[in-house]
């Protein structure tokens, strides 16, 4: 039992050693944003929050937009929709389509911000060229709203072709109301 137990021991260390060397040579922001990345997929979500922090004050697009996240929601953090708004400010204009669709919503809801439902649509229109699915179907239901079909019908079959969960009822109700 013990030589099973060393030899275990031997493998994990090693595998250990060789993943800090490749942790280390790699760009550290990558290194604390998949730490974070990792306790979040824990529920561990102040230990995921302070490693995301480090990450996406180093720049990191995918921590500054998680940051965003975890102030919108209160993961890890008191709930704040300024500060939210400012971390996925940073993250979208990296060009970041996740971030770039939050932000859409932050101005399209006046949340954190003053509403500007054309700052939204700017910004869902750079994450929906982006292939970002919700971008996609907001910017649709947008467009719906302002009584423009075939540009709905655009973005919601695109929306679709993306695999968003509701693009493919609001198409078929489309087509129902104005197709047939």
């Amino acid at each position: 039992m013990l030589t099973i137990s060393l030899k275990r021991g031997a493998l994990i260390a090693s595998l250990f050693f060789a993943l800090n060397l490749t942790v280390v040579a790699g760009d550290p922001a990558d290194t604390w944003y998949q730490i974070g990345y990792d306790y979040s997929q824990r529920g561990r979500n102040t230990d995921a929050f302070k490693w995301m922090l480090k990450a996406a004050d180093a720049g990191h697009a995918a921590a500054q937009n998680n940051i965003g996240l975890s102030y919108l929601h209160a993961l890890g953090v008191t709930k704040n929709e300024k500060i939210a708004f400012s971390w996925f400010d940073k993250a979208a204009k990296q060009g970041l389509p996740y971030a770039q669709s939050e932000l859409a919503m932050l101005y399209y809801e006046g949340r954190g911000v003053e509403k500007d439902t054309q700052k939204a649509y700017d910004w869902w229109l750079s994450a929906a060229k982006q292939e970002d699915e919700y971008a996609q179907f907001n910017l649709a239901s947008l467009f719906l709203d302002q009584g423009d079909i075939k540009q709905a019908y655009y973005w919601f079959n695109r929306a679709s072709n993306n695999n968003h969960p509701e693009a493919k009822v609001a198409l078929e109700k489309l087509r129902e109301k104005y197709v047939e």
